[in-house]
Order: C-alpha cells, then sequence, then structure tokens
C-alpha cells in the first residue's frame, strides 16, 4: 500500500463519516419538525412515527434522540390522561423500539425497563377491556408474561461493538501515520498495525 493510498483511504474514511453524520442530524431534525406538525394536526399515530424516527436518528453531538424519545413518552401519558389506550400503547412501543435501534450494549437501561413494564401494563389492560366485551382472554397479555418476553436481549454483544469501534479507529490511526511520510521500517510497521487493526474489526463484525 503506497502512502497516497493510504491518504486517499483514510481521506474517504473521514468523508464517509461527515456525510453519514450530516445526513443522520437532517433526518432527526426532519422527523422532529414533522412531529410537531402531526401533533398540531391532531394526528397521533404519524407524530408518534415521526417522533420514533427522530429518537432512532443517532449521532454525536445530535438532540433529535433525545428530543423524540421525550415527544413519544408525552403522547403517551396524554392519551391516558384521555383514555386512550391504543395511542398510549403505540406510544411507548415506540419508545421500547427507538431505544433497541439505538442501543450500542446488551445491557438494559432503566428507560426501556421502564418503558417495557408501560408497554406491558398497556397490553394488559386493552386485554382486559376486549374480554370485558365479550372476547375470549389472551394468556399472553399477561404483564409479567409480556415484560419477561421483552427482557430478552436480541442485540450483539457489546465485545462485538467494542471489537469493530477498536479495530476501525485503529486501522485509520494506522492508514494516517503511513501516509505521514515515516521511514520504511516504521512504514512497514504501520501496514502490519493497519492489518492487524483489521482483523480485530472484522473479528468483530462476525460476532454480530
Amino acid at each position: 500500500m503506497t502512502r497516497p493510498l493510504a491518504a486517499a483511504i483514510a481521506l474517504v474514511a473521514l468523508v464517509v463519516l461527515a456525510i453519514a453524520w450530516t445526513g443522520r442530524a437532517s433526518e432527526g431534525r426532519r422527523a422532529i419538525i414533522e412531529c410537531d406538525a402531526a401533533l398540531a394536526r391532531g394526528e397521533l399515530i404519524d407524530a408518534i412515527l415521526a417522533a420514533r424516527i427522530a429518537a432512532e436518528a443517532r449521532c454525536p453531538t445530535c438532540s433529535a434522540t433525545e428530543e423524540g424519545l421525550g415527544k413519544l413518552e408525552r403522547i403517551a401519558k396524554d392519551a391516558e390522561a384521555r383514555g386512550d389506550d391504543a395511542t398510549g400503547f403505540a406510544a411507548w412501543r415506540g419508545v421500547r423500539a427507538a431505544l433497541l435501534g439505538t442501543s450500542s450494549f446488551t445491557t438494559t437501561s432503566e428507560r426501556r425497563t421502564h418503558a417495557e413494564v408501560e408497554v406491558a401494563r398497556f397490553a394488559h389492560r386493552m386485554d382486559a377491556a376486549a374480554v370485558a366485551a365479550g372476547a375470549s382472554p389472551t394468556p399472553a397479555a399477561a404483564e409479567e408474561r409480556l415484560r419477561a418476553a421483552m427482557a430478552v436481549n436480541d442485540l450483539p454483544s457489546g465485545t462485538a461493538f467494542a471489537l469493530v469501534g477498536l479495530g476501525g479507529i485503529a486501522f485509520l490511526m494506522a492508514a494516517l501515520r503511513f501516509a505521514s511520510g515515516r521511514k520504511a521500517r516504521e512504514g512497514r510497521t504501520d501496514l502490519l498495525l493497519a492489518a492487524a487493526a483489521m482483523a480485530v474489526a472484522l473479528a468483530g463484525a462476525l460476532l454480530f
């Protein structure tokens, strides 16, 4: 690998990261605006969908994730106050889905645990209301059973994320060092480091 090629790879990596960050930030801001517009129109389902998109638009320094989650939680609480269990259920499911979609490790956050409690509670209430109206009870709608089912974590392990991240960072650093015009022996060392870093990243990807 020549130094110009290594420099080109490092530059492409930085450009790709910048484009990805800009796109995600714009997506989050746009979704927040769409959510507010849907709320103003009284279209709660559209507002929930937009808020979830915003909540999943996670990137460094971006505020859309927190704003989107906050809007979903407010929609759920307002719906419960009106006795609209279906909308509350949909909003809390949106919170849980967004948290799962933006989680980086297998640990369960307090916010996700709370969302799962609310999802189970609303599902049980809706099932109880259906039974009162003459429908057959749904054993799977029991709160404890629902909470246990949602607690199962299908996310890749934290080790996988760590390997991919560390491998990618190490590869980029080695490529930049090599591109800086170091001595031949040091250049070979940088190439070996880059190869090792790539192997670490690939190992992490295989663990997904």
